[in-house]
């Protein structure tokens, strides 16, 4: 079912569109969200108007693409999922002001990675990175490409063929939210869980130094084993008993965290991080593994804020 330009309630899924290949496979899946979560799916697309649109014909071919765009992906969206209510919306504003407004209002924000114009060079546009940056609301950011498609539909009925898990990084007790959220995801979609947490020592300066630093010690490295270990099994420890029907596999790794995320991503449906509300007096910055992740990761990331 599509209604046009009819605001869906608080706390549903909400997709941004643009007609990019990035923004086709952020249609379907937010479909699946939105199916799995029991609620509807917006489709939106921003139009900012500019001087040149008070020309009659021309603001009218402009707002006939848009909404050609919102039926196309509205359409797209219930071939995928028929049990849907879909709704469309057009809003006019910055695609930064619509996107922000959607989502003081949306349960979930998904959105391509980039959509049309900009440099071809960048793999995050500037909009979704604004977006990220301000982590108001749960959000998914799907690549174009092999690395942002979506398994074929499935139900309670079907078996899932993919069996890559849920990817979650942990690291500290703090990122607890989005260990919810992974088992959560993976519970809906009969996937397994993979948790990693990663440690390393800072880089140390061999410059001036004659034969170099010396390394960490077999005591040092086997404490931060034990530490990060320790952090990984706490964190786990409650949602686990919350959802004992989804498999987990723990891994410790020795690495810099935003390099151990981005390989294990080769091997995972979905991607979950936490990611810290930023002030706006410190500007919109991602930290460094989140901005990693959008950048390089192999599959769709969610990111879930905590304060």
């Amino acid at each position: 079912m599509t209604e046009p330009n009819h605001v869906s309630p608080r706390g549903h899924v909400i997709v941004a569109v643009d007609g990019s290949p990035a923004a086709e496979n952020a249609v379907d899946w937010a479909a699946d969200e939105a199916a799995l979560r029991g609620t509807d799916l917006e489709i939106l697309h921003a139009w900012e108007w500019k001087a040149y649109e008070a020309s009659d014909w021309y603001g009218h071919h402009l707002h006939n693409q848009a909404d050609a765009v919102v039926r196309a992906a509205a359409e797209r969206a219930r071939r995928r999922r028929p049990e849907l209510t879909v709704t469309t919306a057009i809003k006019h504003g910055t695609a930064r002001e619509v996107l922000t407004e959607a989502a003081e209002r949306a349960g979930l924000l998904v959105m391509g990675s980039r959509g049309r114009g900009g440099f071809t060079g960048m793999l995050l546009g500037s909009v979704s990175h604004d977006v990220a940056a301000q982590g108001r609301c749960p959000l998914l950011v799907v690549r174009a490409g092999p690395d942002g498609t979506a398994q074929p539909p499935f139900d309670d009925a079907l078996l899932r063929a993919d069996t890559h898990p849920v990817l979650v990084g942990v690291s500290s007790e703090a990122c607890q939210p989005a260990v919810e959220e992974a088992f959560a995801e993976a519970s809906r979609r009969k996937q397994r869980v993979h948790a990693v947490h990663a440690w390393s020592f800072p880089d140390l300066p061999v410059y001036g130094i004659a034969g170099g630093a010396a390394g960490p010690t077999a005591d040092a490295i086997r404490a931060c084993q034990q530490t990060g270990e320790t952090i990984l099994s706490q964190t786990l420890a409650s949602v686990r008993d919350h959802h004992k029907d989804v498999e987990v596999r723990e891994d410790v790794v020795n690495d810099h965290r935003g390099h151990a995320m981005v390989k294990a991503s080769k091997d995972a449906s979905l991607v979950v991080i936490a990611t810290r509300r930023r002030p706006e007096r410190l500007g919109r910055h991602l930290g460094p593994v989140t901005h990693a992740l959008l950048h390089h990761a192999h599959a769709p990331v969610l990111l879930i804020p905590i304060d």
